[in-house]
């Protein structure tokens, strides 16, 4: 072979690579190589989550999504689409749950304010008191609220800003959910547009309509 003719089949096989490689990708997309869903979820990973979450007038709610162990961080994007006119709700995420009436609580209130709260047999205790926070968002908005605990030591965020840091005698292991509270004599409705859940290392991502598993 000579080389005019070991130039010109390199060329050829250039081209026809520059032709197949988009169509290769496409291809690759629409399988899933790129998508951070695989066919099925981990068995125990697989959590319905309520797109509204309803609190009775002068009551309290709790719902569970998952359960963890050890190191753990969590996430929910949460709107407030019912309550008082004056914002004097609450509601949050919760953690290191034994029961619905022993939990933790990141909590916000339509009014600007945040708390972290200890139940323990229904009986409140708060870590943090309730105070004004400028990054809570009032009103009909939604508020990212997260929670990472490292050993006994778990630090809370609240739209993405630092609020707190609380270190516990003991670690312990739990439930973690959605927490709504009505102080009055209206309910309270919220509407969970996302919750994240991580967990050595792995990221279990639940939408409404969707939920989806990703290596995070």
């Amino acid at each position: 072979m000579t080389a005019d003719q070991c130039v010109w089949r390199s060329l050829q096989a250039l081209t026809v690579l520059a032709l197949i490689g988009p169509l290769v990708l496409v291809a690759a997309l629409v399988v899933g190589w790129n998508s951070s869903c695989p066919p099925r979820l981990p068995d125990g990973q697989v959590v319905e989550l309520s797109q509204d979450v309803l609190a009775l007038p002068g009551e309290t709610t709790v719902l569970v999504l998952d359960h963890v162990e050890g190191d753990f961080g969590l996430e929910v994007e949460v709107l407030p689409i019912a309550g008082p006119d004056s914002g004097f709700d609450g509601y949050g995420l919760v953690f290191q749950a034994q029961s619905a009436a022993s939990y933790l609580v990141l909590a916000v209130g339509s009014d600007g304010y945040y708390a972290v709260l200890r139940t323990v047999g229904g009986d409140e205790v708060p870590l943090v008191s309730w105070q004004q926070f400028p990054h809570v968002r009032r009103g009909r908005q939604v508020n990212r609220l997260r929670v990472a605990c490292v050993g006994s030591v778990c630090d809370f965020y609240i739209n993405d800003e630092y609020a707190t840091t609380i270190e516990q005698e003991i670690r312990l292991t739990g439930d973690v959910g959605l927490w709504v509270r009505s102080f009055g004599g209206e309910g309270v409705t919220v509407r969970c547009l996302s919750a994240r859940i991580w967990c050595g290392g792995t990221c279990v991502e639940y939408r409404t309509g969707e939920m989806c598993y990703a290596n995070c």
